[in-house]
């Protein structure tokens, strides 16, 4: 993320910019502050803490518990109130183009370990379903508790690394940072004064080898995720997987020349940002971009075989 530090700086004289890069999440963390260079330490620290909760690699965490709850009712940390209720409502708004209970499936296919570590797996029962609705998830705020439909699972993938940008960006500015960005694993959310002319300025990676960055955007306070096949792959024999599944089969996406690989979406919220540039993946560019258009969104989609198609509002935002 360094690289959308160069060109123009203009920030208080006053001011100070810190960066810090970790692993977290399953990703790479990178955390720009324009202020309290110690704002840092609590972004990595309030960090772990979601991570801990939210993983569904670690056994203690809430979604751990949730996914082996069998229908009953488990406390959980209100981060993970939230958590849930964002993948019920993506769920529902998207009509199950994004569907966060297809983690059977995935674990099936062969992504039960962690791909960064290999120590870590997913522990779940066989008999477990996938493909059906959230609508009866019960979500009591008062006692922080979360009863899903027996059999149903969560994996908070689609989303988390966007929401957790989202809440520690807050929690950051709200602390007295100037400017902050978070970026999760390509999942960035800003907030505040950036340090070129006051703006965030972030390229666009092409998911080819070797090419070059397909745009560079400029953001005041919103944020900008990609989603990729090629973002979390693994082998099963002979054949390559990766994670981005089909909420009607519950598997892989075929890959064709004419087939959308990679998307980013830019708005006002990491979190759904990240859920609508996995839709464009999984619905294809018509449908998808409709959603992109109705949702007040700006996308890029990238083709197998290398053709890029934007949406309307691309340009507002990019050079």
């Amino acid at each position: 993320m360094s690289s959308r530090l160069n060109g123009r700086f203009k920030i208080n004289s006053m001011s100070t910019l810190t960066q810090e890069v970790f692993a977290c999440m399953g990703n790479t963390a990178d955390i720009t502050v324009i202020g309290d260079p110690s704002l840092l330490g609590v972004a990595r620290v309030r960090l772990e803490q979601i991570e801990q909760r939210w993983s569904r690699f670690i056994s203690s965490s809430d979604i751990c518990a949730l996914n082996q709850s069998k229908g009953a009712a488990i406390s959980v940390h209100p981060d993970t109130i939230t958590l849930v209720r964002y993948l019920v409502d993506a769920q529902n708004l998207t009509n199950r183009v994004f569907d966060p209970t297809l983690l059977p499936s995935l674990v099936q296919l062969g992504y039960a370990r962690s791909i960064t570590n290999a120590s870590l797996v997913t522990q779940l029962d066989g008999s477990l379903r996938w493909g059906e609705p959230l609508a009866a998830t019960s979500i009591d705020i008062a006692n922080s508790t979360v009863t899903l439909p027996i059999g149903l699972t969560l994996d908070p993938g689609g989303l988390g690394k966007g929401l957790a940008a989202d809440i520690v960006a807050s929690q950051l500015r709200e602390l007295g940072a100037e400017g902050v960005c978070v970026s999760l694993g390509g999942d960035i959310r800003c907030s505040g004064t950036g340090p070129i002319d006051g703006a965030w300025s972030i390229p666009v990676a092409s998911p080819f080898p070797l090419s070059d960055i397909l745009a560079t955007a400029t953001l005041f306070d919103g944020a900008i995720a990609t989603s990729s096949l090629d973002a979390k792959t693994w082998s099963v024999g002979n054949k390559a997987m990766h994670h981005v599944l089909s909420p009607k089969t519950g598997q892989p996406l075929p890959r064709s020349l004419d087939q959308v690989i990679q998307t980013t979406v830019i708005g006002a919220e990491a979190v759904w940002a990240e859920v609508f540039a996995t839709v464009v993946l999984v619905a294809g560019v018509s449908e998808g971009f409709a959603r992109i258009e109705a949702a007040g969104l700006a996308a890029l989609a990238v083709f197998a075989d290398g053709r890029c198609l934007e949406s309307s509002h691309w340009k507002e935002y990019t050079e």
